[in-house]
């Protein structure tokens, strides 16, 4: 989805060129933390609807609930990981620049 921040810029990138590429690293950092808000809400309103059916004795439908929760959390350990590699990015970026 931004591979194009993963991408990076080669030994002959001009300074603009990784002022931009830090700006969309930027840019996807916020998006990406703000997935990582609404899969959190996600995963709390899931908990909440497997225990209100598991007071009213539906289980199989408790069990549906604990599944999509397991879902959004793996969906948050890929936009976790994700960051991560923005973040290792923005940091080669500035160690780049700097040494110039």
């Amino acid at each position: 989805m931004f591979a194009w921040i993963l991408r990076g810029c080669r030994d002959e990138c001009s300074a603009s060129d990784q002022l931009k590429q830090h700006v969309l690293a930027l840019q996807a950092h916020d998006v990406f933390k703000a997935k990582e808000v609404v899969l959190q809400k996600k995963i709390s309103q899931e908990v909440e609807r497997a225990k209100e059916f598991t007071k009213s004795g539906n289980k199989q439908a408790a069990m549906q609930c604990l599944k999509r929760k397991r879902y959004y959390e793996s969906q948050m350990n890929q936009v976790g990981s994700v960051q991560l590699r923005i973040n290792t990015k923005e940091r080669m970026i500035a160690d780049h620049t700097g040494n110039k």
